[in-house]
């Protein structure tokens, strides 16, 4: 039933990736191009690829507003930036690094965050750029645009909590957010990372979801894919966003986004859209920026990787990028094991999965291209969505094929955590060797959902699972589905 139900959403999505045609960007034009972004005091660039036709990109300016009103910033969010490649400067490092997102009803190009420890003292002014996302050119979501500004922000202090502003425009004119604060991730002691995945059909849930993430303390969240049902549609992203930036109980008050850091990876249901990668900060830059991005955190080297051209496109430029970097980006985490002792890898196709998904033959190709590199560097374990359910693995290595049943014994541990408002799947029931654990939400369960928090500390990664519950509570509220401890 839940299968079905789908295909509403994953028709406009096959047509666009087999047909090349439905929800394509608009075509670049002259002012997409050579456009180049160096954020003060920060040791890397931003450029935006030509495929994102982003237009009118700008540095920040105090021109007049056209729309004064329409400069109001919406949305607020934190991401991450930086460079992709750990040996060199300017590498994402979450401790010292935050982006600023937001977006405004009109077409500006004020972009400026004015910062500090004290909410009012904000004494630091540093610029960034703005752009217009345009809507497809064709098929589905052609309609307005979206104006968008960002800023990003190095040389802070780890574990530190800072208040900020974004906005500005012409001198005694500006327009700026009301106060927020955010806090840096710590180098040491204990660190929350909250893992969530595959929203996209209710914001309800969502909402409760992200709650969670704030009770619990999430230093960081990381998402897995599929936020929205389809990519290109900005209202989309406006829904889920609006429902986790003002407190639904307080609309004075804020609620995650712009208070927590989220790192997101592409899912499926995001289709490569341009729109998706205007609303979200992911470190990297080049004709492949933020589709893959790594950093560490504490104890865990985290690993971030877009699947959709491995699974889509095998053999194509950006799949072959990809992987490369992947290899590489392993062997660096893998000889630093000394100092990060863990690595752990996101990507949204469940690898071994027991589910709905587990024998598509997208997946088989992603799992017989990504596994062995997993593989090789003794990866400790991997987070996955696309399947809407809880479901652990034994530790594992690739089988022979790759893409066949893996080895149970040794090796990684994969991890599917996809309950944050898709609708629920049904959990594999056949025997499974390679199995470990699986829960269902939805279907007269408990539960209307699931997520997930790893805790970082000293030589221990500890991975803590819990069921949604509607009725409030909180997390102390919820259920826990499952806990594993990984030492070295």
């Amino acid at each position: 039933m839940h299968r079905a139900k789908n295909l509403v959403w994953l028709l406009p999505l096959a047509v666009a990736c087999g047909s090349g045609k439905a929800d394509k960007p608009a075509t670049p034009d002259a002012s997409t191009t050579a456009f180049t972004y160096a954020p003060q005091g920060c040791a890397y660039t931003v450029s935006p690829p030509d495929t994102r036709a982003f237009i009118d990109q700008a540095l920040d300016d105090t021109s007049a507003f056209t729309d004064a009103n329409g400069a109001t910033p919406q949305r607020v969010r934190i991401g991450l930036g930086g460079g992709t490649d750990s040996s060199k400067p300017g590498y994402a490092d979450p401790s010292t690094t935050a982006v600023f997102t937001w977006e405004t009803a009109a077409s500006n190009h004020a972009a400026k965050v004015r910062f500090g420890t004290d909410p009012k003292a904000l004494g630091e002014v540093h610029g960034g750029y703005s752009w217009t996302t345009p809507p497809p050119s064709v098929g589905l979501s052609t309609g307005n645009s979206n104006y968008m500004h960002e800023v990003h922000v190095c040389g802070l202090t780890p574990g530190t909590t800072y208040s900020y502003q974004v906005g500005g425009g012409p001198a005694g004119s500006e327009v700026w957010s009301a106060v927020q604060s955010f806090t840096t991730l710590p180098n040491t002691g204990k660190i929350t990372v909250g893992i969530v995945g595959d929203a996209r059909d209710k914001v309800g849930t969502w909402q409760l979801v992200e709650g969670r993430m704030r009770d619990g303390g999430a230093a960081l969240q990381l998402f897995s894919g599929d936020i929205v049902a389809l990519g290109s549609l900005e209202n989309l992203y406006t829904q889920w966003l609006d429902a986790v930036w003002k407190d639904p109980n307080d609309a004075t008050k804020f609620y995650t986004l712009g208070q927590q850091m989220m790192v997101a990876i592409a899912g499926n249901h995001e289709n490569e859209a341009a729109q998706f990668y205007g609303n979200f900060a992911i470190p990297g830059d080049g004709p492949n920026a933020e589709q893959y991005a790594s950093f560490d955190v504490g104890n865990t080297h985290f690993v971030l990787v877009d699947d959709q051209p491995i699974a889509l496109q095998q053999g194509s430029d950006s799949a072959t990028t990809i992987l490369t970097w992947l290899d590489a980006d392993l062997s660096r985490a893998n000889a630093n094991r000394a100092k990060v002792p863990f690595i752990v890898a996101v990507n949204h196709r469940g690898l071994y999965s027991t589910s709905l998904h587990s024998t598509d033959g997208d997946v088989l190709l992603t799992r017989s291209s990504v596994v062995p590199l997993l593989d090789k560097y003794n990866v400790d374990m991997v987070l996955n969505g696309h399947d809407h359910e809880y479901e652990r693995s034994k530790p594992l290595k690739a089988g022979n094929p790759p893409s066949g049943a893996p080895t149970v014994g040794a090796g990684t541990v994969y991890v599917i955590a996809a309950g944050s408002g898709a609708d629920p799947y049904s959990v594999g029931t056949a025997a499974v060797d390679y199995r470990e654990k699986s829960v269902a939400f939805g279907n007269n369960t408990p539960y209307i959902g699931v997520y997930a928090f790893l805790e970082l500390e000293g030589k221990t990664l500890t991975l803590k699972a819990y069921g949604l519950k509607a009725s409030g509570g909180g997390v102390a509220g919820d259920d826990v589905l499952d806990t594993l401890q990984l030492t070295h």
